[in-house]
């Protein structure tokens, strides 16, 4: 997003309301296709009861369809497409974090590890996209293939319970991890915590703090001038001391 345009308000708005629409979207179908119906458990049991269903049971081919394409459309395809992204950014941060220019100084130093540890949150990501949302899929697919006998031994309800635990948990845990690996977001984040009481950490640019001793000498001036409101010394061109 352009932050700089004036109408960049407006664009956001609309690319977030759009993303909303196209959701609602592609959720219209279970909403159509959605029944309850009766399940047996296990083979071993004699146990029917009520369950609800994202698609119509005319078929066996539905749930397995069903699964399949969700899991291609929310899970693999995404992951191919950020993985790829994700690591050519990392790619691309650590490349030019052992291409910088100039003698290697501390500054040069900091901004090195930067690139990489920003390398490193941009693969994390990937991960963590994969570990909250694999298991659910998986879990998904399994009752999908196998929808007419549900499984109701206690150790497919803790796998389900972990499972749907970790896709709530997506959309909550790239911040945590932020605040785990990235030094300036943790500093940020305290500072927001305090309600802004005590000093806020202040970022100087770097041209500035690289610069800000050198002093240039010896420049000679052809007529009399005055350097920082202080006349020249009487009145006759000489050498000059500038600070930056």
């Amino acid at each position: 997003m352009d932050i700089q345009t004036s109408s960049a308000v407006f664009w956001t708005c609309l690319k977030a309301v759009s993303i909303w629409l196209l959701s609602v979207l592609l959720a219209v179908p279970e909403a159509i296709f959605s029944q309850v119906v009766p399940m047996q458990g296990h083979r071993d049991t004699n146990v029917t009861f009520m369950n609800c269903v994202p698609y119509p049971m005319s078929n066996q081919m539905h749930p397995k369809i069903h699964s399949v394409m969700i899991f291609l459309v929310y899970f693999l395809v995404p992951l191919i497409i950020i993985s790829v992204y994700y690591y050519h950014i990392a790619r691309t941060l650590i490349r030019s974090a052992h291409d910088m220019p100039g003698e290697v100084s501390d500054h040069t130093k900091r901004q090195m590890e930067t690139r990489k540890r920003l390398a490193k949150i941009v693969l994390v990501f990937v991960g963590l996209f994969a570990l909250c949302w694999f298991p659910n899929h998986v879990l998904y697919m399994y009752r999908s293939f196998h929808y007419h006998q549900m499984d109701l031994s206690l150790a497919h309800l803790v796998i389900t319970l972990l499972a749907r635990v970790l896709s709530f948990s997506s959309s909550c845990v790239n911040p945590f991890a932020l605040y785990l690996l990235s030094e300036s977001f943790r500093r940020h984040f305290n500072s927001q915590l305090r309600c802004g009481q005590g000093p806020r950490p202040e970022r100087q640019p770097s041209y500035l703090q690289s610069t800000s001793h050198i002093r240039l000498t010896s420049i000679k001036k052809t007529t009399p001038t005055a350097v920082m409101g202080a006349p020249a010394a009487n009145g006759n061109p000489g050498r000059q001391e500038v600070a930056l």
